[in-house]
């Protein structure tokens, strides 16, 4: 066998080879086509042992439509709800963000996998550095074309293998663009990963995540305090330099700041940002942790899935620190601008099929100015719920979405 660019192949690299190599992962893995063209006689050539060896699985959705593809993770039923993704890149981040728990992944950029997954070491903060919380967090991932090989100097192992690793589904080969075409017209979607050949009584029932509190599931359960660490002269990163070079927010009495931050799926570089960036003092409390008798310098509200009328003790807590004479400065991000206006008596609801990529644009109704912000969330504020006293401060500038509101002072 040979590249189109007529180099060898050696043959000990054909199970190992990537789809976006000259060998691509056909359709119909009976049959492929040497060198990328028809030979003479103008007859198919048998496909690789390799190929056929491959498991058939497949993603059904709830309105009878069926992708079907190939497992290249844990070969077990699941089902969730299944939404899409726009970044290009960051499915190391994406996978581990506690926002997709109970969801099944679709990721629209056509190529996965090429730079493989770094590795489990921690920061200085004991945090995973290369990661957005311990685990995979969602049920399974759908890609059209998987890299078997990865290349990057920080990979340690595939993303199938990684995907084992942590017993989540994966399918490629799919065509992803069919299937967000649809989530698009038809709204977010129940699904089910089928894998050929499973033996599982009745396999995955299509399963609603959103009935249940998903945050309760990723938060952590335990209070858990942050202090910037030590910094020597001379070794302050430019970032932190440009911040506040180097120097701990301090409050008017000369002490550093005490930010509490309510873990409902907080991100691990929110939490770094916080720390290291800002360098204040940071309290992460789980989800249903009764705050409201402590004092603290500002209220931090954290990202999380799934529906937010389920955390209601968490809305109690905030509501009872809104009420204060002299309250704090609260700010919600994603999940938690949305307590925050359900707090504040606003309402939410959910969205036909979510805001969720590296490119959403979000504009700041104060100037205009528009942002390209990170956003991963199927529910939103609804603006014409706010009370009289509460403004819409951000939107998105695809669906004129709710992303942040501001009380008016």
């Amino acid at each position: 066998s040979t590249c189109p660019d007529s180099r060898p192949i050696d043959p000990a690299l054909l199970p190992e080879l990537s789809s976006t190599c000259c060998l691509m992962a056909p359709a119909d893995p009976e049959m492929t086509v040497s060198n990328g063209r028809l030979p003479s006689d103008g007859v198919l050539q048998a496909s690789p042992a390799w190929l056929e060896a491959r498991t058939r699985a497949s993603l059904e959705l709830a309105d009878g439509s069926v992708f079907q593809g190939f497992s290249f993770g844990h070969e077990a039923p699941t089902s969730g709800e299944v939404v899409f993704n726009t970044g290009m890149v960051g499915y190391p981040e994406s996978l581990t963000d506690p926002s997709y728990a109970g969801q099944i992944l679709v990721i629209t950029f056509p190529l996965v996998g090429n730079y493989g997954v770094p590795s489990d070491e921690r920061d200085e903060l004991g945090l995973l550095r290369y990661f957005e919380s311990d685990r995979i967090h969602l049920k399974a991932v759908i890609i059209q074309d998987y890299s078997f090989i990865s290349s990057h100097y920080t990979a340690k192992k595939t993303l199938g293998e990684w995907l084992k690793e942590q017993r989540v589904p994966g399918i490629y080969g799919v065509d992803t663009r069919a299937v967000t075409k649809l989530i698009r017209q038809h709204g977010a979607i129940l699904g089910r990963v089928e894998i050929d050949g499973d033996t599982t009584a009745d396999s995955a029932q299509f399963d609603d995540p959103n009935k249940r509190n998903l945050s309760a599931q990723v938060s952590r359960t335990e209070r858990q305090v942050f202090l910037p660490p030590q910094l020597d002269a001379g070794t302050t990163s430019t970032r932190q330099s440009k911040a506040l070079g180097g120097e701990s927010l301090r409050t008017d009495q000369g002490r550093t700041v005490h930010i509490l931050a309510v873990d409902c799926g907080i991100k691990n570089n929110i939490i770094r940002y916080l720390v290291n960036v800002l360098r204040v003092k940071l309290t992460v409390v789980p989800w249903d942790y009764d705050f409201s008798g402590e004092e603290f310098d500002g209220l931090f509200l954290s990202n999380g899935p799934g529906d937010p009328t389920h955390c209601e003790k968490t809305i109690d807590h905030i509501r009872v620190v809104m009420q204060r004479p002299n309250p704090p400065p609260i700010f919600g991000i994603c999940l938690g601008n949305q307590l925050l206006a359900l707090a504040a008596g606003a309402k939410t609801y959910k969205m036909k099929f979510g805001n969720r990529g590296m490119n959403q644009p979000c504009v700041d109704l104060r100037t205009t100015r528009c942002y390209i912000t990170p956003q991963n969330h199927g529910y939103a504020v609804d603006n014409t719920s706010l009370p009289t006293e509460w403004t819409p401060l951000m939107v998105n500038a695809n669906d004129g979405s709710n992303e942040g509101i501001i009380h008016q002072m």
